[in-house]
């Protein structure tokens, strides 16, 4: 029986898209978990009121405590405590929609695994339609960057989780930022999988202004998670990226609009994550608005 859990904070314009996506797979017997944390909206109504197929449940639970991690402890804890400790997991942020048989490649996916241990994500696509140019700009470096490429195993708001991979942790850290590269960081190379067929929309920040706040809470995250699971010895994660992506770029002239914003953005990052870490609660999440509104 295939399970998800759903962290959203401040979700009301996202929330019935997500939850629509994940039920419109068919996928039987599904259980899906929404937990509103510290939410100042109406999340928690609107996820109730999303129509249910037969076959399939979701719980609304709502906590004043904020934190992603805390909210996903709290799903899993529920699902534990009804007896639905259940596998494969899914779990997903709650602005994100996977398109139309997604799910079910996912979970497809996690049954060929048997009983192996294996982290499974959708593909990300990225969508700055509603973008300023700049913002566009940036994920057209983006593009290049060697993760992404290989198929960015957490850098679509989703993964997934057999019962044996679950096992490689106890609960999510509280207030680790990082929570999709934590799980990765669990698992070897050749035990992750970006699912053939699944694909997660991806609404990317609106203003430049956005852009930046939520690249500097991702160096954060990153820097975070280092104290908290240090790096594998066999994943080369990350370095060279910025080497990569300039070879990538620079020999076409068409390209270096795209690479000069992408870069400076890669550089401010550094900078501004400093004022990330100084803020407290909720308020270091540096939730995009923009690309909800």
């Amino acid at each position: 029986m295939p399970t998800v859990v759903i962290p959203a904070y401040n979700e009301a314009n996202g929330i019935e898209r997500t939850l629509r996506a994940v039920l419109g797979d068919g996928v039987g017997d599904l259980v899906v978990v929404v937990v509103a944390n510290a939410c100042r909206d109406d999340t928690a109504a609107r996820a109730r009121a999303v129509a249910v197929p037969a076959g399939a449940r979701v719980v609304v639970l709502e906590t004043a405590e904020g934190g992603k991690t805390n909210a996903m402890n709290l799903g899993e804890r529920h699902l534990r405590e009804q007896g639905l400790d259940l596998y494969p997991r899914l779990f997903l942020d709650g602005d994100i929609e996977l398109e139309a048989g997604s799910l079910r490649a996912i979970v497809d996916a996690a049954t060929r695994a048997g009983g192996a241990a294996r982290v499974l994500a959708a593909r990300p696509r990225f969508d700055a339609s509603r973008s300023v140019p700049a913002v566009r700009l940036f994920y057209a470096g983006e593009a290049f960057n060697p993760y992404h490429r290989a198929g960015a195993p957490n850098g679509s708001g989703t993964f997934a989780v057999t019962a044996a991979g679950r096992a490689r942790w106890n609960e999510f850290p509280t207030g680790l930022l990082a929570d999709d590269s934590f799980v990765e960081r669990q698992f070897a190379p050749g035990e992750r999988e970006t699912v053939s067929g699944a694909t997660a929309v991806v609404r990317v920040p609106r203003t430049f202004a956005a852009l930046r706040r939520i690249s500097a809470r991702k160096r954060l995250g990153a820097y975070e998670l280092d104290r908290v699971a240090p790096p594998r010895a066999d994943d080369r994660g990350s370095a060279g990226t910025f080497g990569a992506v300039a070879r990538a770029m620079l020999p076409n002239p068409l390209r270096w609009p795209a690479f000069i914003v992408w870069a400076a953005v890669k550089t401010v990052e550094r900078l501004e994550s400093r004022a990330v870490a100084r803020k407290q609660g909720t308020d270091r999440w540096q939730q995009d608005t923009s690309s909800r509104a």
